[in-house]
């Protein structure tokens, strides 16, 4: 199997189509971290999010539902989720991970098959990997373990197991993070389609890295959208609210740091009276900026849903 050899060797000796592939995602994941890294909080938070969507190809609702303060939502994304932010705390503290680690994030029994070859490659045994080369051979090591396929080189299509598929995803996040390839947990490997799970995306070195730098691209498309979205929103609040622009400007900035917000939490952040708030939020639904989520007449939270579309997966980037 491939990942038991040297990971340089995989690399080098796959030929100069695979090794331009590997440094299109390189390259490609390296803007994407220094776009993110200048971002606000709020779209910091967004790759995050999407990071977790990724994988299943979860909707807009789906990210939103994340950041609920209710907790509604799809229990295995949140779940994922959790899994996500917990690995990537520990990789950002320098954590190594391990088959061991990675089923425990995912609280997932410890696999039948053996573990301890792409142990040595997720702790760096033959030597220091570059970590875009070993997100990418493990997540072909752990396919073709996980899903029972042994043979790399095949092109059959495997059986849709959605927990094989959010263990490759989230081995790659983790080992990017780890690797200083991004800052937080911003990228993995997405869904290959609508339906379909990660275990479905091409088994090869280079359709890895190609699918790596899809990913990365779309995902600095659409943090660039959503910062526009927020321009574009904050000119339309001044223009059309007159002075009553002003508590609205700030519930917005608001909003865009946290995604989702309630109205007594705007009133507590910005030191306005309930009333006050809720006559700025009510400002931006009318607007078509802000929208309630919950459905309810009481408690209700209210998203910035312009810029969770604008970096919906399979989307980002195209409003």
């Amino acid at each position: 199997m491939e990942h038991t050899r040297s990971p340089a060797s995989a690399l080098s000796s796959a030929g100069s189509d695979v090794v331009r592939s590997y440094e299109d995602a390189a390259t490609a994941i390296g803007r994407l971290d220094a776009t993110g890294r200048l971002a606000s909080a709020g779209l910091r938070e967004l790759l995050v999010l999407r990071c977790i969507a990724a994988p299943s190809g979860a909707s807009h609702t789906g990210m939103i539902a994340l950041v609920r303060p209710d907790g509604e939502g799809d229990g295995l994304l949140r779940a994922y989720g959790n899994a996500v932010r917990d690995g990537a705390a520990r990789a950002r503290g320098g954590a190594l991970a391990s088959v061991a680690t990675l089923h425990g994030l995912l609280r997932l029994p410890l696999p039948a098959w053996p573990a301890s070859p792409i142990d040595e490659l997720l702790r760096d045994t033959h030597e220091r990997t570059p970590p875009v080369l070993k997100a990418a051979l493990a997540a072909l090591a752990l396919r073709a373990a996980a899903l029972g396929e042994l043979d790399e080189t095949t092109e059959k299509s495997e059986p849709n197991d959605p927990n094989a598929a959010r263990l490759v995803a989230l081995a790659v996040t983790l080992l990017l993070c780890v690797g200083g390839a991004t800052t937080d947990a911003w990228l993995t490997l997405p869904s290959s389609g609508a339906g379909k799970s990660a275990s479905h995306a091409d088994l090869s070195l280079g359709g890895t890295f190609a699918a790596l730098a899809r990913e990365a691209r779309a995902a600095e498309r659409g943090l660039l959208a959503a910062r526009d979205c927020i321009d574009t929103d904050q000119q339309r609040v001044r223009d059309s609210l007159g002075r009553a622009a002003y508590s609205a400007l700030d519930v917005l900035a608001l909003l865009g740091d946290k995604i989702v917000i309630t109205v007594p939490e705007t009133a507590r952040a910005l030191g306005l009276t309930p009333p006050t708030a809720g006559a700025a939020v009510a400002r931006l639904v009318e607007l078509g900026i802000a929208r309630e989520v919950t459905g309810k007449a009481r408690s209700r939270a209210f998203a910035y849903e312009g810029i969770v579309r604008a970096l919906e997966p399979g989307s980002a980037g195209k409003q």
